[in-house]
C-alpha cells in the first residue's frame, strides 16, 4: 500500500480508514479522498483509499496540495491587489512595462489553483512565486535597493514561503498577518516614489513612443497632471503634431514640463517664441546657459516667468528632423532671492541630464 504523510505534522504511516492524524490530530475529512467513501460500496472503499493515498502525500517540500490553503491564498489575493495598484498606476507610477500586468494574473491563478487543492497545486504555486521573484528582481534592476523593490520582493518571498511544505499553525498566521503587511508597505511605497534607498531614490521614467522622446526624471520627482501644475506652470494645449508632459518635486517646490512638436519648417526663435507665450509667459531675453545636449546643436535659453509667479529656465532646441523640443523647469519666486536662480539652474540642468531624443 502506498504510505501517505499528514499533511500539517508529516507523521507517517497513516492507517488505513484513520479520521485523523494520530500524532497531531489533525482531521482528514475535509481531503476529497475521504470524501469519496460515504458514496462508495463498502467492495470499493480500499482500493479508492490506495489509488488515493500518493495524491495527498508526498514530501515536505512540494507535497501536492494543502491542508489549509486559505492563508496561503489571501497572501497571494493582497499580492495581486498590491501589484495591480502599481502596475495600473492608481496610488503612483514606476512606469513599469505592460507585461508587468501577467503578475496580477499569475497572483490570482495561483490563488485559485490553492482553493481549488486538487492535483500539484503547491508545486504550481512554488514554480510561479519563483517566476514572479525574477520578475520583481529585473523590474528592481535600476533601483535594487530602493524600498518599494524591497518591499515587493518581501512579499514575494513571504507568498513563497506559505506554500512550502505544510505549515504549521504558527508560520500560517504569522505568514498570513506578515503577507498582508508587506502588501500594504508595497502600496504605500508606490504612493512614495521619491522614497529614499541605497543608490539615491526610485528614478521615474517617462516615455512618448509617437514623439520621440524618453526622460528619467532626477530622484523625488515624478509625472504630475494638467491641474496639479496649474497654479505653478501652464501646460499648453496638445495639438495635432505635438504634445506636452508635465512633472515636479512637489516636496521641494519645482515644476516642470517637456514639449515635443513635429511642425515642419518652423523656425527655432519663432517656435521658442510661441512656446512661451503658450506657457503664460511673455517675450525674454536669451541667458548665456548651456542646454541640455539632447536639445541639439541649435537651442536657445530664456528666462521664464510664468502666470502664477514662478520663475524658472526655458530651453528650445530644433533638431535635424525639423522638431521643436521645449524643456521648461520653475520654482515660486518665494526662495531667497540671493540663490533661487541658482537653485533653478541646477534643476534645469538635473532634469536636462535625463532627456535622450531618438
Amino acid at each position: 500500500m502506498p504510505q501517505t504523510l499528514c499533511p500539517s505534522c508529516g507523521h507517517s504511516p497513516i492507517p488505513r480508514g484513520a479520521q485523523s492524524c494520530p500524532a497531531c490530530g489533525e482531521p482528514f475529512d475535509h481531503l476529497q479522498a475521504y470524501k469519496k467513501v460515504g458514496r462508495m460500496r463498502l467492495d470499493q472503499i480500499g482500493e479508492a483509499v490506495d489509488d488515493d493515498a500518493t495524491v495527498f502525500g508526498g514530501d515536505l517540500v512540494t507535497s501536492a496540495v494543502s491542508a489549509h490553503p486559505g492563508p496561503a491564498a489571501t497572501v497571494l489575493g493582497a499580492g495581486a491587489a498590491a501589484w495591480f495598484l502599481r502596475v495600473g498606476g492608481v496610488v503612483g507610477s514606476l512606469q513599469d512595462p505592460q507585461w508587468a500586468y501577467g503578475l496580477v494574473a499569475l497572483d490570482l491563478v495561483l490563488a485559485l489553483v490553492l482553493v481549488l487543492n486538487r492535483g500539484p497545486a503547491k508545486g504550481m504555486a512554488q514554480a510561479g512565486l519563483v517566476a514572479q521573484l525574477l520578475a520583481t528582481a529585473w523590474l528592481a534592476r535600476a533601483a535594487p535597493l530602493a524600498p518599494v523593490h524591497l518591499a515587493y520582493l518581501a512579499l514575494g518571498v513571504l507568498s513563497l514561503t506559505m506554500v512550502m511544505g505544510e505549515p504549521g499553525v504558527v508560520r500560517r498566521y504569522v505568514g498570513l498577518g506578515l503577507g498582508l503587511g508587506a502588501a500594504l508597505a508595497s502600496v504605500g511605497l508606490v504612493a512614495a516614489p521619491g522614497a529614499l534607498s541605497g543608490n539615491g531614490g526610485v528614478r521615474q521614467l517617462l516615455v512618448g513612443s509617437e514623439l520621440g522622446y524618453r526622460l528619467e526624471l532626477p530622484v523625488g520627482w515624478q509625472r504630475l497632471t494638467r491641474e496639479q501644475l496649474a497654479p505653478h506652470l501652464t501646460l499648453p494645449q496638445a495639438t495635432l503634431t505635438g504634445s506636452a508632459v508635465g512633472f515636479g518635486d512637489v516636496a521641494r517646490g519645482r515644476y516642470g514640463m517637456l514639449w515635443v512638436e513635429r511642425a515642419p519648417g518652423q523656425a527655432l526663435p519663432a517656435g521658442c517664441q510661441g512656446l512661451l507665450r503658450a506657457l503664460g509667459a511673455g517675450t525674454s531675453s536669451v541667458l548665456p546657459l548651456p542646454a541640455p545636449p539632447a536639445l541639439g546643436g541649435r537651442t536657445q535659453v530664456h528666462a521664464l516667468s510664468a502666470a502664477g509667479g514662478a520663475r524658472g529656465v526655458l530651453g528650445c532646441g530644433l533638431l535635424s528632423d525639423g522638431r521643436l523640443v521645449g524643456l521648461a523647469v520653475v520654482a515660486p519666486s518665494a526662495e531667497d532671492a540671493s540663490t533661487a536662480d541658482a537653485v533653478r539652474e541646477e534643476a534645469f540642468r538635473a532634469v536636462g541630464s535625463g532627456l535622450v531624443l531618438q
